[in-house]
Parts: C-alpha cells; sequence; structure tokens
C-alpha cells in the first residue's frame, strides 16, 4: 500500500467511529425516552421511541425487549411473544435470555387464563407451555423464586381446569355415574362451585390463592434495569408479573366484563 492510499485510509476510520458513535448515543436517547413513556403508562408512544433506537441500531436487543414489554401491557400478547422469542434467541447476555423466557411464561399463562371461558383444552396446553418456558428460566437461575412459584400456581391452575372439564362432562351427561370414592362433602363443593359460576365468580381460584393474591400488589412493573453495553448504556424496563398476579388480573377484568353485559341487557323502566 502506498504512502497517499496509507493517509487516506488513516483520515477515513476516524471519521467511521465518529458516526458509529453517533448512532449510539442516538438509539440511546431514544431508549431513554421510551422508558420514560414506558413509566407514563404511555405504550404506543414508547414503541415508537424504541422503534427509531432500533433504526439506530437494528443489532440493539434492549430496545427489542422493552418494546415487547409495551406490547405485553398493551395486551397484544402475540405481538409481545414475537419478540421475546428473538431477544431469547439471540442475545447473548444470560440475564436478559432469562427475562425473555420469564416473559414468555407469563403470556402463555395469560393466554390461558382467558381460554378458560372458552376453550378449557387449550387453556391447559398454554399453562404447560407457561410451565415449559418457566423452567427454561430455572435452567439458566436455578434460584429464580419466580419462576418456581409460579410453576406452583400453573399446576394448581391446571388441576382446577381439570375439575371444571370434569364437571361440564357430569353435567352434560347426567347420567354418568358419580366418582364412588367421592365424599358428599366434595359433591357439596363441586355444587356450589358451579352456582358461583353461574354468578360470575370464579370456582377455580383456591382459598389460598385468593388470600395470597390480596396481598400482593396487582401489575405493578418493576423499575427498569441496567443493561451495559460496550458503547452505551440502557434501560431495559421488565413487565415480569408473576402468575398469581395474571391470575388476579383476569378475574377483575371478567367480573367487569359481566357488569357491562349486565348493564347491556337491563330492562328499561317504562312510565306509562
Amino acid at each position: 500500500m502506498n504512502a497517499g492510499k496509507y493517509k487516506i485510509l488513516l483520515q477515513i476510520l476516524p471519521a467511521l467511529f465518529v458516526l458509529q458513535t453517533a448512532f449510539a448515543g442516538s438509539a440511546q436517547v431514544s431508549v431513554r425516552q421510551g422508558n420514560q413513556l414506558y413509566k407514563q403508562e404511555k405504550f404506543n408512544e414508547a414503541i415508537k421511541q424504541y422503534d427509531q433506537a432500533l433504526i439506530d441500531r437494528p443489532e440493539a436487543l434492549e430496545p427489542k425487549f422493552n418494546k415487547a414489554n409495551s406490547f405485553y401491557r398493551l395486551d397484544d400478547i402475540g405481538q409481545a411473544m414475537n419478540l421475546y422469542r428473538e431477544v431469547a434467541a439471540e442475545s447473548k447476555d444470560m440475564k436478559l435470555v432469562t427475562k425473555a423466557k420469564y416473559n414468555l411464561g407469563n403470556c402463555s399463562f395469560q393466554q390461558g387464563s382467558k381460554q378458560r371461558d372458552s376453550n378449557l383444552q387449550k387453556a391447559i396446553e398454554d399453562m404447560e407451555t407457561a410451565i415449559g418456558h418457566w423452567r427454561g428460566v430455572l435452567d439458566i437461575d436455578p434460584e429464580n423464586q419466580k419462576a418456581a412459584k409460579n410453576i406452583e400456581v400453573a399446576r394448581l391452575t391446571i388441576k382446577d381446569i381439570l375439575d371444571q372439564l370434569k364437571n361440564q362432562q357430569q353435567q352434560q351427561d347426567p347420567n354418568q355415574p358419580q366418582d364412588p370414592n367421592q365424599s358428599q362433602q366434595q359433591q357439596q363443593q363441586q355444587q356450589q362451585q358451579n352456582q358461583n359460576q353461574q354468578q360470575g365468580q370464579d370456582p377455580n381460584q383456591s382459598q389460598s390463592q385468593q388470600q395470597q393474591g390480596s396481598k400482593e400488589e396487582p401489575n405493578q412493573p418493576q423499575e427498569p434495569e441496567q443493561q451495559q453495553q460496550q458503547e452505551q448504556k440502557q434501560q431495559a424496563a421488565a413487565a415480569d408479573t408473576t402468575a398469581q398476579e395474571i391470575l388476579d388480573k383476569e378475574q377483575r377484568d371478567k367480573k367487569q366484563r359481566q357488569i357491562l353485559q349486565k348493564a347491556r341487557y337491563r330492562k328499561v323502566e317504562k312510565d306509562w
């Protein structure tokens, strides 16, 4: 290489470095602005900022993770799951992989909770998928108490759904013989559960779960955690609600839907 070409190359390299640094700084600003909007629960606006960060730094995974969290908060579970899967597959940061897998479990669990009013078999499949994601978390972080607790909640929920399926089958076929090993008290409990279901109550949530859920603040996201990169330091907002909190929220939403439905069909008082 002659001296002239070498001199030109030395002039180009610093320019490229400055340009790369500028893009990194722009992405960092977008992520920071997106996190502020996320805290204000302006999730659609936050997504726009994360998208801008990904335009500047397509390889960055923190804005993609935060974007997934925003979709999760908007109840767009499908979009959130797609992004979490990408983060879990592409990230070399095992802490970020753990968070993505944990939130994938949350998404599957939430899908299963919503299916309980329409497709109980699909609800069970979603719950089992959620357990698989949380087991993936424990493979990376065996001390993750939230993932371990969520697995137990999901197992109890599956048991409740199986009981609900059995009750439905008995209602559809009244001639089906009762379990001879089932005590009269258990039969009375099932009848009470059926009555509660007709009244809009959740017959499948155990008393211990209800007591435990009442002590927890539902759906409170943790403060964004610091993610260290070579060229920038970005905040990653965590949407790591527990399975019990998801159950509590779905129960409240279900009751709200029932109230609205009753209001629609309220009889009009006639004054003539």
